[in-house]
C-alpha cells in the first residue's frame, strides 16, 4: 500500500477547503495543471527521492509539484538535467526505508545534496525515514539517531557541513506522513508567518485549544497556531475530514 493509494478514495474533483489560489501558487482551472506550462513553473515545487525500495509515491497536494523520481535515477548520467530539476525545487524529500539496511541509501543521499545543494544552494532537505509501523519505539529512536549522525558525518566528510537535514519519522498506517509533508508544505509558503498570526487571533476570541488550516484533499495543514501541535488533535480533525468527505458524497 502506497501513499498515493491512500489517497485515491477522495474525487480528485474536489476542491472544498484546498489551498486558496489567491496566495499566488498558480491558477485552479483544470486547463492550467495540464496544459499551461507557465502555471506549473510558478508552482513551489517538491522532489520526491529514495531508493527503489522506500516504496512512498506522489499524492494529490494542491498548488504544489511533485515530482516523484525512481530510485535507481544515476545523477551522472548525461541525460540527467540537473539545472532543470534541481533549479526550480524549493525542497527535497529523500525516503529512507527504516527497515531495510539504510547505507546505500545514505550514500544516496549525500550523492543527491551534493548535486542539488551545487545547483540550488536554497534548496530545502526533508529525510523521511520510512515504514517505521515495523518497528518499536525504543528501534524508532535509535534507528532516526543513528541515520540523523551518520547522515550528518557523511555531508561533513563531503564539505557540507553548512547543509541543514530535517528528519521525520513516517508511516502510511498512522497521519506521521500526513505530519511529515505539512512540515514540508509550510516551509515553502512565504504567507506561513501571517497565517500563525490570524490562527493565533482566532483560537483567542474563540476560547478553542487548537486550530488548524487545512488542505481537504491530502489532510495536510497549511498552518497552524503557535501552540505544539498534539498528534491526536491533528488526528481526530483527519478523522473528521473523512466525515465530511463521506457525509458530502452521500447527501452532496
Amino acid at each position: 500500500m502506497s501513499f498515493d493509494e491512500e489517497n485515491s478514495a477522495y474525487n480528485s474533483n474536489y476542491v472544498v477547503g484546498s489551498y486558496n489560489k489567491d496566495f499566488e501558487y498558480g491558477s485552479d482551472e483544470p486547463d492550467a495543471e495540464f496544459h499551461g506550462s507557465d502555471s506549473e513553473d510558478q508552482k513551489p515545487r517538491i522532489l520526491l527521492m529514495g531508493l527503489r525500495r522506500s516504496d512512498i509515491s506522489n499524492s494529490s497536494f494542491v498548488q504544489f509539484q511533485i515530482w516523484d523520481f525512481p530510485g535507481q535515477i544515476d545523477f551522472f548520467d548525461q541525460t540527467f538535467d540537473s539545472e532543470m530539476i534541481f533549479g526550480g525545487s524549493g525542497a527535497l524529500v529523500f525516503v529512507i526505508d527504516a527497515q531495510d539496511e539504510y547505507i546505500e541509501a545514505l550514500d544516496k543521499l549525500k550523492m543527491t545534496v551534493a548535486r542539488a545543494q551545487k545547483v540550488n544552494p536554497e534548496i530545502k532537505f526533508e529525510v523521511f525515514i520510512h515504514k517505521v509501523d515495523g518497528l518499536t519505539d525504543d528501534h524508532k529512536i535509535e534507528t532516526q539517531r543513528d541515520i540523523h549522525q551518520r547522515a550528518n558525518d557523511d555531508l561533513i566528510d563531503a564539505g557540507l557541513e553548512n547543509v541543514n537535514l530535517s528528519f521525520y519519522l513516517t508511516s502510511i498506517y498512522d497521519h506521521s506522513i500526513f505530519e511529515a509533508f505539512s512540515k514540508v508544505v509550510q516551509k515553502l509558503i512565504p504567507q506561513l508567518p501571517a497565517l500563525e498570526n490570524l490562527l493565533n487571533i482566532f483560537i483567542t476570541n474563540s476560547a478553542i485549544e487548537k486550530a488548524f488550516l487545512f488542505d481537504v484533499i491530502s489532510k495536510i495543514y497549511i498552518a497552524t497556531d503557535s501552540t505544539p501541535v498534539d498528534m491526536q488533535s491533528y488526528e481526530l480533525c483527519c478523522d473528521m475530514i473523512d466525515v465530511v468527505i463521506d457525509i458530502s458524497c452521500i447527501y452532496g
